[in-house]
């Protein structure tokens, strides 16, 4: 709603519980759209950025590193500790050293002092585990301690927490769907450790997937890829719109020489107010999970139906493998991935049409989606799960290791003990439940599994 030419902010209050404990925070929230049709040129952006600007901070990290000093010795104190009993003066000792690892930027999203930031720089590069210690620098202030609430490597996304006396800045959030090619956008971080910076560009392109820029294992790639420089440091600052809105958390850039080509890739704010709303809520990332396999189409684009899983969500509403799927709730999907993150970002729980072509005849199906992390296995008894850093380290299995982690066996299944790698199954190689729905039959399985620091083959039955 509009009155005298300015456009009032509607707030989205959430109230959250997590853990048994009562814990709220608030997003302000902007949906409106940008207004495309003015001709005048504007000659200055300050006043628009003045508001949103203060809420992108520094995030830097810590390692704790242990440093031995050998001990010194020399020919007379040697005789005297020899023949007196006179303790070494200069003993060997181990200090303790915080060691700055990594710096990039971080967006205060919510007056509680909620931060949004990517997961790969609070994270080891190498392990994908956490640092030990994350820090928060806002407006030049002195750094402090930020809580971890949680971080997702399949989106890059992680979400801290910061506690401050006074009240904090914290930025409005768009619709990251309503993004046009062409809108104005304005880039906010920390570039190289050199303080807060500001670039502008335009919107390229949206929903720019497949590009192997997260490397883990069931990714979700969805970018929205801009002109704005952005470069070392800028990753997990803000991306805003002509509003100063925030659209999107700068993420990577793709170059051949390191440096910015005019190429970067944010992702859309409404992926990162998702898992925000559900690391708050539920402590965890919950994802819709549809229970199909999926496969690129040939011919033409689109997600082709490979399998469905008995008793998931596909199964009970009807879906058939060589069913095309066009169309996922409101939204087009032009190839698998695309489907892939649209199903993830749906409630679970929710019932969603999803649009396919049978026969080359269009047909809607509704869908009550269930969740990824609760879902009905496809091995009958066995719940599995995919390779997190945080599995990794639960169940001491390295990067080398592929596959997707057994988490819980019921019944009589003793076979697939819990931290069991399901690796290949009949010979194919496994990365995501997908993979092990569409490669199962029934009769005789063989699987090649890796458990506690060990391959071997298992035979499994399935009904």
């Amino acid at each position: 709603m509009k009155r005298n030419g300015f456009t009032f902010l509607h707030f989205l209050i959430l109230t959250c519980v997590s853990l048994g404990q009562s814990k709220s925070f608030s997003l302000r929230v902007d949906e409106s759209a940008l207004d495309r049709s003015s001709p005048s040129p504007i000659q200055s952006y300050s006043t628009i950025l003045k508001p949103s600007t203060p809420a992108v901070v520094a995030v830097t990290t810590q390692q704790l590193v242990r440093k031995l000093y050998p001990g010194g010795s020399n020919p007379i104190e040697d005789m005297l500790r020899r023949y007196y009993g006179l303790p070494r003066l200069n003993q060997a000792r181990i200090e303790e050293e915080k060691v700055p690892t990594g710096i990039g930027s971080g967006v205060i999203v919510s007056p509680q002092g909620h931060v949004v930031t990517n997961a790969h720089v609070i994270t080891d590069p190498r392990t994908g585990e956490l640092m030990e210690e994350v820090l928060v620098q806002m407006g030049g202030q002195k750094e402090s301690p930020a809580d971890v609430i949680g971080y997702d490597h399949t989106t890059d996304i992680a979400v801290l927490k910061i506690d401050a006396e006074d009240e904090l800045p914290f930025a409005t959030l768009a619709n990251s769907d309503q993004l046009q090619v062409g809108d104005i956008v304005f880039a906010v971080g920390n570039p190289l450790g050199i303080g807060m910076t500001v670039t502008m560009g335009i919107i390229s392109a949206t929903r720019k997937s497949e590009l192997g820029i997260l490397r883990e294992e069931g990714a979700y790639e969805n970018f929205i890829q801009t002109d704005a420089s952005i470069n070392r440091g800028n990753s997990g600052g803000a991306l805003l719109d002509a509003k100063g809105r925030l659209i999107g958390i700068n993420t990577a850039i793709i170059s051949q020489t390191g440096a910015n080509i005019g190429i970067g890739l944010a992702i859309p704010v409404n992926m990162v107010r998702r898992a925000l709303t559900d690391y708050i809520e539920e402590g965890k990332i919950r994802r819709g999970f549809l229970g199909v396999s999926l496969r690129s189409d040939l011919n033409q684009n689109g997600a082709m139906v490979g399998s469905v899983v008995s008793g998931s969500a596909a199964d009970k509403a009807g879906f058939l493998p060589g069913d095309k799927i066009i169309k996922v709730g409101d939204k087009q999907v032009l190839s698998v991935n695309q489907t892939r993150v649209a199903i993830s970002q749906a409630k679970p729980g929710s019932k969603i049409p999803i649009e396919v072509l049978r026969n080359d005849k269009p047909l809607s199906l509704y869908v009550i989606l269930g969740s990824m992390s609760e879902e009905l296995s496809p091995l009958p008894g066995i719940e599995l799960a995919l390779l997190t850093p945080e599995s990794r380290q639960k169940y001491q299995v390295p990067n080398k290791v592929s596959g997707v982690v057994v988490t819980n066996s019921k019944g009589e299944v003793e076979t697939f003990k819990e931290g069991v790698v399901l690796v290949e199954i009949n010979g194919a190689q496994i990365l995501d439940l997908d993979d092990v729905a569409e490669n199962l039959y029934p009769g005789i399985n063989r699987f090649y599994v890796w458990y506690r620091g060990k391959y071997r083959f298992l035979a499994y039955r399935i009904p």
